[in-house]
């Protein structure tokens, strides 16, 4: 092969992009068996079971397997784009310049042709071209316009950082001041966190003990108008309110702040050995009883049983147990792909719905 031509290749390989988007919740791809069809959101069949694979629409197409072969469905279940493909990808926009090159997408499309256009393959090493909507081949890949990921672990801490509080002459008090906060935006009491003989507290303007001297180390962390501490002990770690009131003991070994994608907050928490998750309402998301638990892009979370096992919690806090070979796939904020650990795999949506029976 030539180098040219690998440079070709490479290049409609590589132009294939990789790009998140909402799929269509009217129709789930449901498993009777080993055979794939579709159901309404009532577990209602709506296209029979037929398929060795099936996929979530994407703009009113759907992508099927049949034998080793891949090809499109619509929503009436009829075969619009033949199954004759080793790779098939979903339907998305992209866009031309108006003079057809390819150019950035950048949301804007008032200078730009707009064409619907997945990326497929007709060779079982990969080569991937683009096609319409009647499975033809396009001269060149559209661009798309990509978001960028959102920064999902912030920093631990947010403290300001101050050398001394010059009204105040209590030596006794305090050694050094490390950061302030008010509890109440535009309130006269302030709080002061600060060090003594090494060991961190905080005081407040009126020289009242909040938290007493007592710890290795606090660092406050501000989640919408809360005031959070982070206190940190004999090498655990705890919450505590802005007042100084306990939020969660101070007795875990790992101890990490997340927001999700939706914008809710959480504090991921190990505690002798085992991880729990809790939200910044009061509420226990789940019991520290699992081997992990991590943050997933869509807002929410991967939890690890203690043989390894996987299950899911939604946004909306809905809890697949740690039970299933593996997550494959999340599919917004409804419904989850898992594998079974006989091999198959299925749909749950977010009311714990499973698409799927094992006959």
């Amino acid at each position: 092969m030539t180098s040219k031509k690998l440079m070709f290749i490479l290049f409609l390989v590589i132009s294939i992009p990789v790009f998140a988007q909402d799929p269509d919740m009217s129709l789930i791809p449901y498993r009777q068996g080993d055979l794939w069809g579709y159901a309404d959101p009532e577990k209602n069949i709506v296209i029979k079971p037929e398929f060795d694979e099936a996929e979530f629409f994407y703009e009113g197409f759907a992508v099927v397997k049949k034998g080793t072969k891949y090809g499109y469905i619509n929503k009436a279940g009829k075969v619009v784009i033949p199954i004759k493909f080793f790779v098939a990808k979903p339907f998305r926009y992209g866009y031309f310049d108006k003079s057809g090159n390819k150019k950035p997408g950048d949301g804007s499309i008032s200078a730009q042709k707009q064409v619907l256009f997945a990326g497929a393959s007709l060779l079982a090493s990969g080569y991937e071209i683009c096609i319409d909507t009647k499975g033809a081949t396009l001269p060149k890949c559209p661009a798309i316009s990509e978001s960028s990921a959102t920064e999902l672990n912030k920093p631990l801490s947010t403290t300001e950082t101050v050398s001394s509080y010059s009204t105040v002459k209590k030596s006794d008090l305090f050694d050094k001041i490390t950061g302030d906060y008010k509890i109440i935006a535009g309130a006269d009491e302030t709080y002061y966190i600060a060090t003594r003989n090494n060991n961190y507290g905080v005081f407040n303007n009126k020289f009242d003990v909040i938290v007493p001297f007592e710890y290795s180390k606090i660092e406050k962390i501000n989640i919408g108008a809360m005031v959070y501490l982070i206190a940190e002990k004999d090498s655990l770690k705890g919450i505590l309110f802005g007042t100084g009131s306990p939020y969660l003991a101070v007795e875990n070994s790992r101890l990490k702040y997340v927001q999700a994608k939706d914008g809710n907050n959480f504090f991921i928490y190990t505690k002798d050995g085992k991880t729990g998750l809790k939200n910044t309402r009061y509420q226990n998301i789940a019991e520290a009883v699992h081997d992990d638990i991590w943050l997933a892009e869509n807002g929410g979370f991967i939890v690890i049983g203690s043989d390894q096992t996987k299950g899911y919690i939604f946004p909306n806090n809905a809890v697949v147990e740690p039970k299933y070979a593996d997550i494959l796939s999340i599919k917004g904020t409804q419904y989850v792909k898992v594998k079974a650990q006989s091999g198959k795999w299925g749909y749950i949506s977010n009311t714990l719905v499973e698409f799927f029976e094992n006959k």
